[in-house]
Formats: structure tokens, sequence, C-alpha cells
């Protein structure tokens, strides 16, 4: 973290959760051999490992988050999520980590837009950032550092 120009961390939940993590590896060489198989087609086999690895991105490899005056993004090796602090208009904390939402009301859209900030023993200091940098309107409840 350096506190000059933001906040920034690395989490990697694959690691933290390993039986998932077992689970996960389990579950996509399952579903690609069999894939490979009914289709009869290594290429078919590799796709479904493609998609399915894609899909659980957020948990295989590590996120590197960073909070700055002017944004807030998230970096894994397949996305990079970034929003601008104006472009926030609500946020949502949970036990382990924060959305920073664009819509003002909960709406279906909000699983595929914002990011999820994932906390790493830094939960004061994340909302601390973020309550310095939100609207008051955004802020709600959901945002003290406790």
């Amino acid at each position: 973290m350096n506190e000059d120009s933001g906040l920034e961390w690395t989490i990697h939940l694959a690691r933290r959760r390993p039986r998932q993590t077992a689970l996960a590896v389990f579950a996509i060489l399952a579903a690609s051999l069999s894939a490979a198989s009914g289709f009869r087609s290594p290429f078919m086999g590799f796709l479904a490992a493609a998609i399915l690895i894609a899909s659980i991105s957020d948990f295989l490899f590590p996120l590197t988050f960073t909070l700055s005056d002017e944004i807030a993004e998230a970096r894994g090796p397949i996305h990079r999520r970034r929003m601008t602090w104006k472009q926030v208009r609500r946020v949502i904390r949970d036990e382990l980590g924060v959305k920073l939402s664009p819509f003002l009301r909960p709406s279906r859209l909000d699983a595929l837009r914002g990011i999820y900030v994932w906390f790493d023993d830094n939960a004061e200091d994340v909302m601390a950032f973020i309550a310095d940098h939100v609207t008051e309107a955004a802020r709600g409840d959901d945002c003290s550092p406790v």
C-alpha cells in the first residue's frame, strides 16, 4: 500500500481456499474431458476448459486492486475493470469486500457492472479511502469504515 498515491494490494482467492480450488480444477478437467469425448474433438475439450477458466478467473488468478484519487481499478490476467469516482453511485459493503456500483438503485446488472473490491486485512483503510472519494449520496449506510 502506498499512502501518497492511494492504496494498492493483491489477493489470490484460490490460495486462500484450497478445497474449493481442488474442486474447481476437478470440475474443469471433468467438463473438458467430457466435451472432448462427447464431441470426439480435442479442440472442444480445450474450448470447454478455456470458457470455464475464464468464467472463474477472479477466483483462480491473483487480482490487484488500485484505489487512487481518480479511479478504482481491479486487474487480473484476463480483465481490467476501472471506474472513476464520479461513476460510483452506490457502495454496497459486505464482510468480504465492497461493491462499487454505477447504479443508484439495486439492479439486475449489478453483477455485471461496477467493481467488487475484496478486502485483505485492510477493510478500514479501504472503506475510509472510498468514503473520502465518493459522493455523500453514494456512500449510504454501507460506507462506514467499521
